[in-house]
């Protein structure tokens, strides 16, 4: 199945794809109890005209081991049911990745998640992080309980120590 990728800054989204981007993200994630950053930037996968799946992306300064650390993180990503099994996934995040890479120059990515996806994004290249993970929530800091796990590219390395991400969780 050939996946067409597009990126979209949040703002400048399609009122129709926007409704359709916050109806999948609604249905996959209503149960969340977190509030978690809004996306920048959107990679939206179509099959032929039928949208099929999405992705967030962020870029932010994080703490790690006490030092100041420009990431880029994924988000929200989301396959339609019918769509699952298939690369969708896949490709989104491989076209995130490669947009904070080429165009904002990011070399270290950064997600969090549930236990239960970690190895679809282990299979993905992405590797888990043993350090705690702290993020903001509206009630006071929070630890994460899930996984943190990063992606690095051109020789970096994921500095030790603990994570600090300066910010709500995305």
């Amino acid at each position: 199945m050939d996946v067409l990728t597009r990126i979209f800054l949040v703002d400048t989204l399609p009122p129709e794809l926007e409704t359709q981007l916050a109806a999948i993200y609604r249905r996959e994630f209503s149960g969340e109890l977190l509030k978690y950053a809004p996306a920048e930037w959107y990679v939206v996968g179509f099959v032929g005209h039928e949208l099929v799946g999405h992705a967030g992306v962020v870029k932010r300064v994080i703490a790690v081991g006490g030092q100041t650390l420009e990431v880029g993180g994924m988000t929200g990503v989301v396959t339609e049911p019918d769509h699952r099994k298939r690369g969708v996934a896949r490709t989104l995040i491989a076209g995130g990745v490669a947009f904070l890479r080429e165009e904002h120059q990011v070399s270290l990515a950064l997600l969090t998640c549930s236990r239960k996806v970690g190895p679809l994004y282990e299979r993905l290249g992405w590797r888990v992080v043993q350090a705690p993970t702290v993020y903001a929530q509206p009630d006071g800091p929070r630890t994460s309980s899930g996984l943190t796990m990063v992606m690095e590219s051109d020789g970096l390395s994921w500095p030790d120590g603990p994570i600090d991400l300066r910010g709500l969780p995305w």
